[in-house]
């Protein structure tokens, strides 16, 4: 039996743990949702939490997504590492770099004010956190330093994310 065989996909209550879990800042923490889904013979799993500024702060909001993509290998099979990009602009850019020995896929928009940052991690989990309102890219990584990634990391390598 393979590794993939053996693998289960991640329930979204159990990805719930691993997001960010606290008011942050001038950021308060909205509610969770998620789903665990087959669409097609295939089954992924997700969940999210939003953020907003307190009503005084004009910190805009930011959301944190982690999917399950184990049983999507043909998206997730793109290592991280060959998704190097620079595509600059007068007030927005894409590029990636590193943080904390992640590959890191930055977007930020100076105009709008709106950011995303991508994070594939152990060729299955897809983390997303995006912010609109927001003064820089800064407050993304706050959020991606809060999401508990070394736990995350355990879960890929046990394979259920039971732990």
């Amino acid at each position: 039996m393979s590794t993939a065989a053996r693998q289960q996909i991640v329930d979204f209550k159990v990805l719930e743990r691993f997001l960010p879990q606290n008011d942050f800042a001038s950021f308060i923490r909205g509610t969770v949702d998620g789903e665990t889904s087959t669409m097609m013979g295939f089954t992924t799993s997700w969940a999210q939490v939003s953020y907003s500024s307190e009503p005084d702060s004009n910190k805009g909001t930011v959301s944190v997504k982690i999917t399950d993509m184990l049983n999507i290998p043909s998206y997730m099979s793109i290592p991280p590492s060959s998704m190097k990009t620079s595509r600059p602009a007068v007030s927005s850019y894409k590029k990636t770099t590193s943080y904390d020995s992640l590959t890191v896929l930055e977007t930020y928009d100076s105009t709008t004010h709106q950011g995303k940052l991508q994070i594939t991690l152990a060729t299955r989990f897809l983390i997303e956190i995006t912010g609109e309102g927001i003064g820089g890219p800064e407050i993304l990584y706050s959020f991606l330093g809060r999401t508990d990634i070394d736990s995350l990391k355990k879960a890929a390598l046990a394979g259920t994310g039971a732990r």
